[in-house]
């Protein structure tokens, strides 16, 4: 990984950029010294990444602040990432986050790892998680499948454009649906939806393991976390059509991290290693 240092008071995020396929992955690694864990971010999908950036940034420093190396990225085809959005498929960004994953476990020392997800990220990282990597999983508003983020995502680009464009350039959530499933391609935050991507979305899935009503499954472990964040926590999540940059979302990450500290000595064994 090329990367580029830059520090934070005694922190340190080295920005690269991680070759994949025919693409490299804009990455930037919170490092601390001495880590207790360490967590992949998995971010929501590309038309909600630069609403959810300010606050994302902030929640991983909140945790390198605490000793936790955390690690976040663009999916190949958005943000600072390398290659071709249209040409991008779940598949590739499931293998994004597959391929960091896998990075991160060779990294020493060796302490805990922590996959957290939002939106279309908590789909992925649960996936993994689901495959058997990883200690710890926490999904921020975890869809049943991705195309329940991709509608979310149209709805509120349709009631902006409802504001915004001209009479005759309107549409409303369900024409732009129309189109997708008609086989066009549309333009919504930037991006250049594919009716394939539309159409492929249904099948990406939260798997049963996590899903809502399977997380019993879970409960004698305490090592999977599902928050349904509310409309509090925008711009993280939707909706955010008011947009407030500056808002302090410190409750959301205290009221996580009690239950990050929490699991953390549970996948540890009980050591008491997270003392500072």
């Amino acid at each position: 990984m090329q990367t580029a240092s830059q520090g934070v008071g005694e922190l340190s995020e080295k920005a690269g950029y991680f070759p994949v396929p025919d693409a490299h992955l804009y990455t930037v690694l919170h490092q601390v010294t001495d880590p207790v864990a360490r967590v992949l971010l998995v971010g929501p999908f590309a038309s909600e990444r630069h609403f959810s950036y300010r606050p994302w940034v902030r929640w991983a420093r909140y945790l390198a602040a605490r000793r936790i190396e955390v690690l976040r990225f663009d999916y190949r085809g958005v943000g600072e990432s390398t290659g071709l959005f249209e040409d991008m498929s779940f598949d590739h960004w499931q293998e994004d986050v597959q391929t960091l994953t896998d990075w991160i476990l060779t990294r020493s020392p060796k302490v805990p790892l922590m996959l957290h997800g939002l939106e279309l990220g908590a789909i992925l990282a649960a996936r993994i998680f689901d495959s058997g990597l990883g200690d710890a999983l926490l999904l921020w508003s975890a869809p049943a499948n991705a195309n329940q983020a991709l509608r979310s995502s149209l709805v509120q680009w349709a009631g902006l454009g409802q504001l915004t464009e001209s009479p005759e350039n309107r549409r409303t959530a369900t024409q732009y649906i129309g189109e997708l499933e008609g086989g066009a391609s549309i333009e919504v935050q930037g991006y250049q939806w594919t009716s394939r991507l539309w159409r492929d979305s249904f099948e990406v899935v939260l798997p049963d393991a996590v899903s809502p009503t399977n997380l019993s499954h879970w409960a004698s472990t305490k090592r999977v976390r599902s928050v349904n964040l509310g409309k509090d926590a925008a711009p993280l999540v939707k909706p955010h059509l008011i947009y407030d940059e500056g808002k302090d979302l410190s409750w959301l990450y205290e009221q996580n991290f009690a239950w990050v500290e929490g699991v953390l000595t549970l996948v540890s064994g009980g050591n008491d290693a997270r003392s500072y």
